[in-house]
């Protein structure tokens, strides 16, 4: 039987999850929440809303990130499970006011579901990298969103919309926490949220890391990672241009059955509220760095 999610938000990532698990066996969208009539008809689902949901097993939640809290609690009086789109939240502060709702969470950092990745962590965490000494990350998006979505009392900004997939990638593929950060940001036509941006952080343990973070890449988007050991080293482009949709539809459908897999009891290796809360510390120390000052939404 398909594990059946509410759908809450049909906007661009919603649509995304919703194309992407369209042709799993394991996961159905069973009805679709948003305002927006042309939203919502982007999904081949029924019609709902937060106040007369129809029976499911779990919401996915792809609402804009200033409105996470708001729909949480929300979905707290459900007592559903949640598999939220990362960051979880603007800031810290909301972040850790999610996590105390006391909902069975998951937050979407997909990059834990591509396979290429899967097999470096367990390179590095084996040691067949031998001490590993430097971990470079790049993410260059094609295009840049709207203004308006990247205003960041709305996403928080380049370090929270896009950041947050590398501090998330750094933490879980090392197995270190983020330490000291250092680094810059180019001009933007966008008031806070710079058309790129680089920051150098150390890891526990001494690791070096170098994040690279692009609005507008001709080429197409591209993901990057590099570890360099003592015994070795690695470099993966896992999201490449001209393919990137099969890489990231394949990622988040299975989240989504991993989702279903740990609801039914079953381990899971997904970021947990308290990944998003960590991951939130450190973008937030990241743009004290940038001098990038976080501006929380207005409720």
């Amino acid at each position: 039987m398909s594990f059946r999610l509410a759908l809450i938000g049909a906007g661009r990532m919603g649509a995304t999850h919703a194309r992407a698990l369209a042709s799993s066996r394991a996961v159905e969208i069973a009805c679709v929440v948003d305002p927006s009539d042309a939203a919502a008809a982007q999904v081949d689902a029924p019609r709902a809303t937060l106040d007369d949901l129809p029976e499911v097993d779990g919401a996915l939640v792809a609402v804009p990130t200033r409105l996470h809290v708001e729909v949480m609690k929300r979905l707290a009086e459900y007592g559903l499970p949640v598999l939220c789109e990362k960051p979880c939240g603007l800031t810290v502060a909301e972040t850790r006011e999610i996590a105390a709702l006391g909902l069975r969470l998951q937050v979407a950092y997909w990059r834990r579901f591509v396979p290429a990745l899967r097999e470096l962590r367990e390179r590095v965490r084996q040691g067949d990298l031998g001490t590993v000494l430097f971990v470079g990350s790049a993410q260059l998006d094609e295009l840049p969103p709207s203004a308006e979505f990247r205003d960041p009392r709305s996403s928080g900004g380049i370090v929270v919309d896009m950041g947050v997939h590398e501090l998330d990638q750094l933490r879980w593929l090392t197995g270190a926490e983020i330490g000291d950060v250092t680094g810059t940001a180019s001009e933007t036509e966008v008031h806070g949220d710079p058309d790129g941006a680089a920051f150098v952080v150390r890891l526990g343990g001494g690791t070096l890391a170098q994040v690279s973070l692009l609005r507008r890449y001709p080429p197409g988007d591209l993901c990057r990672i590099e570890v360099v050991g003592t015994a070795g080293a690695a470099s993966i482009d896992f999201v490449a241009p001209g393919d990137e949709d099969r890489a990231f539809h394949d990622a988040l459908r299975e989240q989504a059955q991993d989702f279903a897999r740990a609801i039914r009891g079953e381990p899971t290796s997904a970021a947990l509220a308290a990944d998003a809360v960590a991951v939130l510390e450190a973008a937030e120390r990241v743009q004290a760095a940038l001098g990038l000052s976080p501006r929380p939404a207005p409720r």
